[in-house]
């Protein structure tokens, strides 16, 4: 593509040389001539000054030298829709292999595409335009949206129910039991789990994610909301739209996450909890205590960032205190001591 094209394909504001060709999209520490890349803070100005990159996306308010610049308002986002000219979605030809095992009393869409040996029981249902590649399974009373990508080896099972154009990554189970037990007698009895499993539109679920059934009711991820790699979310848990939970994220049953939550890479949610619209919890939190809105929390127990940092803070120094309250220790002994013999 010339620079020309790519400026109109972003609506951006081209400077520069709108003939150039342009043969590929890189990040600026590893982008070559021929190369477009992105901007997005000006605190990376000198590394884009020193890229290969010929074309450079990023903000009006600081152009680069030497470069031919797109000017946009958000150059990530712009920069996606390059990334995606350069190096479109794979397809699939709609079609159903012949390994595959349709049962009978499955509706399934037109111009989809069902892989090799994909099973989808009885009663299920597929939009249009799904992607169910090889070694999946769909279980019974399934309903799956139109535009629903499926990846390898995934397991989606009885009565869940996914969105429009949900992506659902290699390895991932929906719908597996949830965790719940009664003891009596130091024996453990299984509480069935008959609840369900609901994705709304536009998630994302990435590789092996586990997603637990409801005991009743339903496990619910709204619209938006994107799953990272080796997740586990609890029985009975609603996580709202448009959150970002990062991979080994652990939450308990029937916690309740709110609107633009970020929970952060290993972060655990013990059960029954809630976090309020807008909250992040920092890598590794351990959250034992509901969280307010637009709160940032971290550290074991998860508590208020600044007061967490100040704990960190205090802890650093424990070794020269406690050597400190040792001397102190010896001198108020001595100081003990000698009043003693003086009297």
């Amino acid at each position: 593509m010339k620079a020309k094209e790519v400026a109109e394909l972003v609506a951006g504001e081209l400077q520069g040389d709108g003939d150039l060709e342009l043969s590929g999209v890189a990040g600026l520490d590893t982008a070559q001539e021929g190369d477009i890349s992105f901007l997005q803070d000006e605190k990376f100005i000198e590394l884009a000054n020193a890229s290969g990159a010929s074309c450079i996306i990023t903000k009006k308010k600081f152009p680069v030298e030497g470069k031919t610049n797109i000017f946009v308002a958000h150059p990530a986002h712009s920069f996606v829709k390059a990334i995606e000219q350069f190096h479109p979605a794979k397809r699939f030809e709609p079609g159903i292999s012949a390994t595959a095992i349709i049962e009978e009393g499955v509706s399934l869409g037109t111009d989809s595409f069902v892989g090799p040996y994909v099973i989808i029981k009885s009663g299920s249902r597929i939009g249009k335009k799904a992607h169910i590649q090889a070694f999946s399974y769909i279980g019974n009373n399934c309903i799956l949206g139109d535009d629903v990508s499926i990846s390898v080896s995934v397991t989606i099972l009885d009565n869940s129910v996914i969105g429009n154009r949900v992506m659902i990554h290699p390895g991932c189970v929906v719908g597996s039991d949830g965790y719940a037990y009664v003891t009596v007698d130091s024996k453990h009895t299984k509480i069935p789990q008959i609840g369900k499993v609901v994705i709304e539109d536009d998630c994302e679920i990435g590789a092996n994610v586990t997603i637990d059934r409801a005991s009743f009711g339903e496990t619910r991820i709204k619209r938006g909301t994107k799953i990272d790699n080796l997740v586990q979310i609890g029985h009975n848990v609603t996580i709202d739209e448009d959150c970002f939970i990062i991979a080994q994220v652990g939450i308990a049953g029937s916690c309740t996450i709110g609107k633009n939550v970020t929970l952060a890479g290993q972060v655990g949610v013990a059960d029954h909890l809630k976090i309020g619209d807008g909250a992040i919890v920092a890598a590794q939190g351990g959250v034992t205590k509901d969280i307010p809105a637009n709160a940032l929390y971290s550290g074991y127990p998860a508590r208020d960032h600044n007061f967490a940092r100040r704990i960190y803070a205090a802890s650093v120094r424990l070794p020269e205190l406690l050597k400190r309250v040792k001397r102190l220790e010896r001198m108020i002994e001595k100081l003990s001591k000698d009043g003693k013999n003086n009297t």
